[in-house]
């Protein structure tokens, strides 16, 4: 079995998740420190300690998940659902809050667990695991009421923490893995539609003042550009000022002299635009959508459909995360809070991306099966 999982270990997806990883902690370090930067001071930043911490942390679940079948998951679908069902639940109640928002389980002094980011990972375990139980009639609308409701209900918990970016991302990893598995578009442009009205709805009656003018100031930051507006425009201004090819790793004037608000996390995208300029981010993005194309070759050469759907289910979740995050640094997409999967700073977005990361190579290690 060894030299099977050896044989068809995908290690150049591997490598491509290491170099984006490693980049991620350069970044976090050079958006964390001001001043002359020297080895001594890089590693007495405790950000950048962390992230490096987090990163090693990261990359050892990763390899160990990567080791097992990832089918063996497949059992432990209902225990996974409840306990992540249970971890959302337990914020409402015993929750630490931070910038309006009541989202995190404080975990002694060094650390904050976010349920709704390993949610996520449940979420596509679960319901890749039942739309591969077989039987199910997709040509019907009814098929997809079980469904549905199974994403439906963590989905809700996360949107009244309140965390509209995270349950969006339920919504791209829910639409992408019923398209792979035979949804009719039809039905599909039924839901898109009722999601819009559903959207709308929630604009209008659910969600507060301060939260619908976030949502909307990306439209024209200069209406309140010293409140509401102010993170969108240092962000233009950053990425601006980095030209074609940056101002050089460290030497960021936006980012060095914190005029660029949640500049390790949010808006890291902005200290890569600015460090090193259209050239170095462009790089860094072809990359970043290089690693989701490979992550859709796994799932073509996947041995079952769970597999499949959870490579499909990963990467819609990675895609959505970098086409909303690098959109609201440049103005185009609402300023939601969607950290950049494997470059912002934070512990608990860091080791899901890894742990889904995890299944997708153990995707590819196990997609052999023959017995010899």
């Amino acid at each position: 079995m060894g030299k099977k999982i050896l044989k068809n270990y995908d290690f150049f997806l591997l490598l491509i998740i290491i170099l984006i990883s490693a980049f991620g902690v350069i970044m976090v370090g050079s958006s964390s420190i001001s001043g002359e930067v020297t080895v001594s001071a890089l590693f007495s930043n405790q950000v950048f300690i962390k992230q490096l911490v987090w990163a090693l942390a990261g990359g050892a679940v990763m390899i160990l998940l990567s080791l097992i079948d990832y089918s063996e998951w497949q059992r432990f679908q209902i225990p996974i659902y409840i306990f992540s069902l249970a971890l959302l639940t337990l914020v409402i109640f015993k929750g630490s809050s931070a910038g309006g928002a009541q989202r995190w389980i404080a975990i002694g002094k060094l650390f904050k667990l976010q349920p709704s980011e390993l949610a996520k990972v449940a979420i596509i375990i679960t319901l890749s695991a039942t739309m591969a139980k077989e039987g199910r009639n997709l040509e019907r609308l009814t098929g997809l009421i079980l469904p549905l409701l199974h994403v439906a209900v963590p989905m809700l918990v996360i949107f009244m923490q309140p965390d509209l970016g995270t349950s969006l991302i339920f919504v791209a990893i829910t639409g992408a893995i019923l398209l792979v598995a035979g949804t009719s578009w039809l039905h599909l442009a039924i839901m898109g539609v009722s999601g819009a009205i559903g959207s709308v709805l929630a604009f209008l009656f659910v969600l507060k003042p301060y939260q619908k003018t976030r949502l909307i100031i990306f439209r024209d930051p200069w209406q309140d550009p010293y409140h509401y507006g102010w993170q969108i425009i240092q962000s233009k201004v950053a990425i601006g000022s980095g030209q074609f090819r940056g101002r050089g790793l460290f030497k960021g004037t936006q980012t060095q002299l914190d005029f660029l608000p949640a500049k390790n996390t949010d808006f890291i995208f902005s200290v890569i635009g600015e460090e090193l300029g259209f050239l170095g981010a462009s790089i860094f993005l072809l990359i970043y959508v290089f690693m989701i194309l490979r992550i859709l070759r796994v799932a073509t050469a996947a041995k079952d459909n769970f597999g499949r759907y959870i490579c499909v289910g990963v990467a819609a979740m990675l895609s959505f995360q970098l086409l909303v995050n690098v959109g609201m640094t440049i103005s185009i997409m609402p300023v939601t809070g969607l950290p950049l999967p494997l470059i912002s700073y934070g512990g608990s977005s860091f080791l899901t991306t890894m742990i889904s990361l995890g299944l997708v190579l153990s995707v590819a290690a196990h997609s052999d099966t023959s017995l010899f």
